[in-house]
């Protein structure tokens, strides 16, 4: 029998979550991000938070600090509208969903870099390290008019750390369940014009067998697990320097890898199979305020997304995207504008034989945004030439009221596609070169409200999907999707409490048939609530997260459930601090992906030096 529970058997997670909500929100507690935080995926330009027209959310420092060991798409999974899914726990292969949308209509970059395996067309999330980044940024609703294909759901966008000021060295040393070790040593700051940045991390886990029930494994995966724990190892180095040539210009170098050993089921019984992957983004950039009003960045870009599996035979498929940007920023006398040019190669090495290994897409965008009085403003629209399949438009238009001091009315419009990836189009026996790419039109309305620290924001959005792209024997255009949805979202400080509540109410389905589209809840529900007294700070995390179907035809039901995380530092002095985390308190069983394990409950511990 599967030690697996179903809806049926545990009905009282998420109401039992959604009853938390009303409390949740009385408690006086801490917003996701400060509201007058500069933030720029919204519009590709430097913007204040509380002046987006977009649905936004900063993951800052000190909340990756707070997430203890773990990974870049466990610390998402906990941010309203994401639901995240790990085959089989850290390091594994990880896919997202945000605002129901596949697991391929996320864009993620890297300080402006896309990063994401050209072959699969997914982001790369699993082999990126918190311990280098300094600054999340998720943008939800499309975004192809600002940044092109795979931005049907959003844009990820992470930042690598940055210094200014002394010289600071950082260490942190840690260790938990499941063997669990952390390392991390950097140091940053900048003087006479300079700015410098270096980071070095390690990181390494036993895990757990990725096979939660052998049969069923077999079953979805034609693989005869090992009954053995699948573990997981990463290295990384981030880098980042800068120099002020003069006031308003500036030239700098970023750097961002990650090497990692990822072992997993599927090479048969006693034999180790495991994945060797290789994750890098660089970029360089020059930055030149020419006047008053006109600001110019060149920026390059190289990303590198290179897996090579050995179960046992060797396989390889290596992608890079090589990226130009010239983009210009015009202060107007009513409103800024936004002029970009763009050209991406993609490429593929493989020991698979791909009919075509390379593709360029040539991009124009233009923006507009502003803000009068009580009314914003925020128009976008971008050309993308693509060599594979021709040409592509999409734009966007938001407008926002001010009706009081206190509350903003939001609507806006947006198309967005995304281009097939390799796989879909040239892998052999399964892809199809007539395949066109998927198209999306958003709308939204959105009502926010915020005094001091606190805020609240309703948004109900409505996303059709055209030409969606499916096939377990082949690759074809099957259809349409549809997803609405509610999002509601609150967050406040005050003394030392803060929290933040989240609730999404999701109708993802074909809109041929009315199923349920693969892996996506229809409701999710996320709560946290710290308490800083002095040198302590303690706090809690619970999610709650709705039934979901493994496949397309609403089969292979997975139950609903709703776990519970607690954390807690204890500052030592101003530079030194312990701190601990345990990690589904209630050890719940439960499932993301049919037959794959979760992890049990996790108890880390560690040592921080960060002086202030």
């Amino acid at each position: 029998m599967s030690r697996f529970v179903t809806s049926a058997a545990r009905p009282s997670g998420l109401a039992l979550a959604l009853f938390l909500l009303p409390a949740a929100s009385t408690v006086a507690a801490e917003p996701a991000f400060d509201l007058a935080a500069v933030v720029v995926t919204a519009t590709r330009q430097a913007t204040r938070a509380n002046e987006v027209i977009a649905d936004i959310t900063v993951i800052d420092r000190e909340a990756i600090e707070q997430a203890g060991p773990t990974t870049l798409p466990t610390l998402l999974s906990r941010q309203p509208g994401l639901h995240v899914i790990e085959n089989g726990g850290v390091g594994k292969n990880a896919s997202v969903f945000l605002r129901g949308t596949g697991s391929g209509h996320t864009l993620l970059l890297v300080d402006g870099v896309p990063l994401g395996s050209v072959t699969s067309g997914n982001p790369s999330l699993q082999n990126l390290p918190l311990s280098q980044i300094e600054r999340i940024e998720i943008l939800r609703g499309p975004a192809s008019s600002l940044y092109g294909s795979d931005a049907i759901g959003g844009v990820i966008q992470v930042f690598t750390r940055r210094g200014e000021g002394e010289a600071r060295a950082s260490a942190y040393a840690g260790i938990g369940s499941h063997a669990t070790r952390e390392l991390q040593a950097g140091i940053s700051g900048g003087s006479s014009g300079w700015s410098y940045s270096l980071g070095l991390s390690r990181m390494t886990t036993d895990g757990v067998n990725v096979a939660a029930d052998p049969v069923r494994y077999r079953i979805a995966n034609g693989a005869v697990p090992n009954a053995d724990a699948d573990g997981y190892g990463n290295g990384a180095l981030s880098a980042r320097l800068a120099y002020s040539l003069a006031p308003g210009h500036e030239l700098g170098a970023t750097l961002l890898e990650a090497v990692s050993r990822n072992a997993f089921d599927g090479g048969g019984v006693a034999v180790d199979a495991y994945n060797r992957d290789k994750t890098l983004a660089r970029s360089a950039y020059l930055r030149n305020r020419l006047n008053a009003i006109w600001t110019s960045t060149l920026r390059w870009g190289l990303s590198e997304d290179n897996s090579s599996s050995f179960a046992p035979a060797r396989s390889q498929f290596a992608t890079t995207q090589n990226q130009w940007t010239w983009q210009n920023e015009l202060q107007l006398p009513v409103g800024a504008l936004l002029l970009a040019l763009e050209n991406t190669d993609q490429a593929v090495t493989s020991t698979t034989n791909y009919a075509v290994k390379n593709r360029n897409v040539r991009s124009v965008v233009i923006g507009y945004q502003g803000l009068i009085g009580a009314h914003s403003w925020q128009a976008a629209a971008r050309y993308d030439r693509n060599s594979q399949f021709g040409g592509r438009r999409t734009g966007s238009l938001g407008y926002g009221y001010r009706f009081a001091a206190e509350w903003q009315a939001r609507v806006s419009v947006g198309t967005a596609f995304k281009a097939p990836s390799f796989n879909q189009l040239y892998f052999p026996g399964f892809g199809s070169a007539t395949l066109q790419p998927e198209s999306a039109r958003n709308r939204e309305a959105a009502l926010g409200w915020e005094r001091g620290l606190r805020h609240a924001s309703l948004t109900v959005y409505d996303n059709q999907i055209d030409n969606l792209i499916a096939g377990t024997v082949a690759a074809v255009n099957i259809g349409k999707a549809r997803i609405s949805g509610t999002s509601l979202a609150y967050g406040s400080r005050t003394g030392a409490w803060t929290s933040d509540a989240s609730l999404d109410l999701m109708r993802p389905v074909d809109a041929g048939n009315g199923n349920r589209l693969q892996r996506r809840p229809a409701q999710m529900l996320k709560l946290a609530l710290s308490y800083s007294p002095g040198a302590w700070k303690v706090g809690a995390e619970a999610t709650a997260i709705g039934r979901r179907y493994d496949t397309t035809t609403q089969t292979r039901a997975m139950g609903g459930y709703a776990i519970g995380n607690l954390h807690a530092a204890r500052e030592i002095d101003p530079s030194w601090s312990l701190e601990v985390r345990l990690n589904n308190v209630f050890n719940r069983v439960y499932e993301n992906a049919w037959s794959y394990a979760v992890p049990d409950r996790q108890l880390f511990l560690g040592l921080r030096y960060a002086p202030k």
